[in-house]
C-alpha cells in the first residue's frame, strides 16, 4: 500500500508539472484533457534518458510508451502550428539577461508565499535566468513513419551539455540548470570586447568536452538574428554557413581559449545512417540525436527529439554500426 502511494504520489507532482509548467511561454491548464494527460505524464517518465529505454526495460511497457509518444508528437506539431511565443524577444532577453513579467510575478508570488512559513521551513530559492532553457531529447521509442524523409541524425559526444551566451564582450556557458560553468572571451559575434554592440549577441545549444571544445548541436541567436522559430533543418543550414564562414572560432588561442565545432548530420535514411556510423568521429561518441526536421526551439523535454545510445542502432532502426560500438 506504502508503494502504491508513493506511486500516485509520484504521478500528481508530475501532472502538476505538465499543468502548470510553460510550453512555448504558455500557462497550461489542467482542464485540458485531464484523464488523458494523466497517461501522457506516465509515458513522459518512462521516455526520460534519465532512465532505462522501454524497449530494454525489465518493465515490458514500449508498446504503451511508443503510442504515448508519437500522440504527444502530434500535440507538439500542433502546438508549433498555432503558437504565437515570441521567439525574438525571448532569446533577445537570454543575451541581455533580462526576466519576463511573468517570471518576474511568479517569483514575487513566490517570495511572498515563502515569507508567510515559518522561519525553518523557509528554503532558500533562486532559479537562474539561464535554467531549464535547453531543449532536451527522450529516448526514441515510436519509430515514426516519416523517419526517413522527415528527420534528421546528429551525433552527440561525450561531455556537458550546455547553453553558449556571446553577448555584452563576453562568452558564457550555463549548464541545465543554468549556473555558469565557464566565462572567457570567444570569436563568436557579440563574445568579446570588439565584437560587442547593441543587438549583438549569439546564442549556441553544445556539448563541452574536457578539451575545451564546444561542439554545436543548435543555434538560436547569430550576431543578433533569432533563429529559434526557424525548422531545425534550416537552423542547421545555418549555423553550417556561419561557422564555415568563420573558420577562426573553430581554432584555440592564447586569447581565444576555447574552440567551436560543427557536428555532422545526415538524414535518417538506413545507407546514411551507416555511412556516418562507418566512418566514426574526431571525439569520443555518447549516443544519437534524432531531431523532426521541422522542430522548432522549444526549452524543456520535446518528442521531437530522440536519444539512442550506438549500440541501441541495430535492434531499434536496423542500421548497422561498427562492431567497437556494440554491447
Amino acid at each position: 500500500m506504502h508503494s502504491l502511494d508513493n506511486s500516485l504520489r509520484h504521478r500528481w507532482i508530475l501532472l502538476r508539472w505538465v499543468g502548470y509548467g510553460s510550453q512555448n511561454g504558455v500557462k497550461r491548464s489542467l482542464n485540458d484533457g485531464f484523464l488523458n494527460k494523466l497517461g501522457l505524464v506516465c509515458c513522459l517518465d518512462k521516455c526520460t534518458i534519465s532512465g532505462e529505454h522501454p524497449r530494454f526495460s525489465k518493465f515490458k511497457n514500449a508498446g504503451r510508451a511508443a503510442e504515448q509518444q508519437a500522440k504527444r508528437r502530434e500535440d507538439a506539431m500542433e502546438r508549433q502550428r498555432n503558437s504565437r511565443f515570441d521567439h525574438f524577444n525571448h532569446t533577445r532577453k537570454l543575451a541581455e539577461n533580462e526576466e519576463d513579467d511573468e517570471e518576474i510575478i511568479d517569483a514575487e508570488r513566490d517570495h511572498q508565499e515563502e515569507q508567510e512559513k515559518p522561519q525553518d521551513l523557509r528554503k532558500k530559492r533562486y532559479k537562474s535566468r539561464y535554467a531549464d532553457e535547453l531543449m532536451l531529447s527522450e529516448w526514441l521509442v515510436d519509430i515514426p513513419e516519416q523517419l526517413s524523409s522527415e528527420w534528421m541524425m546528429v551525433p552527440s559526444p561525450v561531455g556537458k551539455r550546455v547553453l553558449v551566451v556571446a553577448a555584452k564582450g563576453a562568452t558564457t556557458a550555463y549548464n541545465k540548470a543554468g549556473k555558469t560553468i565557464t566565462q572567457f572571451r570567444s570569436r563568436l559575434p557579440g563574445g568579446h570586447q570588439k565584437s560587442k554592440g547593441s543587438g549583438v549577441y549569439t546564442i549556441l545549444d553544445c556539448i563541452m568536452d574536457a578539451k575545451k571544445t564546444f561542439y554545436c548541436l543548435d543555434v538560436l541567436a547569430w550576431n543578433g538574428m533569432d533563429m529559434s522559430a526557424n525548422p531545425f533543418d534550416f537552423r542547421q543550414y545555418m549555423l553550417s554557413s556561419k561557422l564555415k564562414e568563420s573558420p577562426e572560432i573553430s581554432l584555440s588561442s592564447k586569447q581565444f581559449p576555447y574552440r567551436f565545432l560543427p557536428l555532422p548530420c545526415c538524414k535518417c535514411e538506413r545507407a546514411l545512417m551507416e555511412e556516418m556510423m562507418r566512418n566514426g568521429f574526431d571525439f569520443e561518441l555518447d549516443g544519437l540525436l534524432y531531431y523532426h526536421s521541422g522542430v522548432v526551439y522549444e526549452a524543456g523535454q520535446s518528442p521531437l527529439v530522440g536519444w539512442l545510445k550506438p549500440w541501441m542502432l541495430p535492434e531499434i532502426l536496423n542500421v548497422t554500426v561498427p562492431e567497437k560500438l556494440v554491447r
